[in-house]
């Protein structure tokens, strides 16, 4: 299993992108702004999107990525997330006004977008291996996911404070090599960060403490303005020196 990261920016402005990855060549993580770098002839090849949670930087793409298949006679895509996440695409993405309601076109038992309602703990076959839902906690129902290749695993954080459950689960997977954590605020906004369900790194420290020293950490959903202070600050008095890098637009990790 591969996965490419095609976004991973809380916000846009060049070269930003918002959180977006491909697994393999049918599969995206979420689906950020990220996905516009793909081709036609690449985005018709997504059958599905696992989905972290509603808010915009993470489903803004989802609408276009439904109206490639619908005019270039694709397959169509399954999207997979959260009841609450489902029902919120529906009333307010999906929703005959802001896009055509492609959960019902062109028919309803044929639509171009089909939505499956998934829970934690809830696991899903890929070509290379299994993704399963994860617990999040942030502003609004939101879940993290894993994705197990043949040797190695990913655990992907999505859009969470510090989850105390998240981190338990991920450290217990005898084959994980890669977290993605989001880290959006520096510790001088902590304060913005709970209200808004976000990370600062001062929380981070003892979480990853959790987890065995192999295991590369990826920091992602930095703010763009406080980007370098939050970079010193994951670095800063770590007594347990597990590696934090920030993702990189078109950075390939292998599962």
């Amino acid at each position: 299993m591969q996965l490419k990261v095609l976004g991973s920016a809380a916000g846009i402005g060049w070269p930003a992108r918002t959180t977006s990855f491909l697994i393999d060549d049918d599969t995206l993580l979420d689906c950020g702004s990220g996905v516009g770098e793909l081709t036609v002839e690449e985005l018709l090849r997504i059958r599905r999107v696992l989905l972290t949670h509603s808010h915009l930087d993470h489903c803004n793409a989802l609408p276009l990525l439904a109206d490639v298949h619908a005019s270039h006679g694709g397959p169509g895509i399954v999207v997979y997330s959260q009841q609450e996440t489902i029902d919120a695409l529906k009333a307010h993405l999906f929703n005959g006004v802001l896009w055509p309601d492609y959960t019902v076109r062109p028919s309803a038992a044929q639509p171009w977008v089909r939505c499956i309602a998934m829970e934690v703990g809830d696991a899903l076959p890929l070509a290379g291996g299994l993704a399963t839902v994860l617990p999040a906690q942030h502003s609004i129902p939101a879940i993290g996911w894993l994705l197990e290749g043949r040797e190695r695993a990913l655990a992907f954080s999505g859009d969470s404070g510090p989850c105390t459950a998240f981190w338990q689960w991920i450290a217990q997977v005898p084959s994980l090599s890669d977290v993605i954590c989001e880290v959006t605020y520096p510790n001088e906004q902590a304060q913005e960060a709970a209200d808004y369900g976000h990370m600062a790194p001062a929380w981070l420290l003892p979480l990853r403490q959790e987890l065995p020293p192999q295991v590369q950490l990826w920091a992602s959903h930095l703010d763009s303005a406080a980007r370098d202070s939050i970079l010193t600050q994951l670095q800063a008095d770590d007594p347990v020196a597990l590696p934090i890098r920030p993702l990189e637009q078109g950075m390939v990790i292998e599962l």
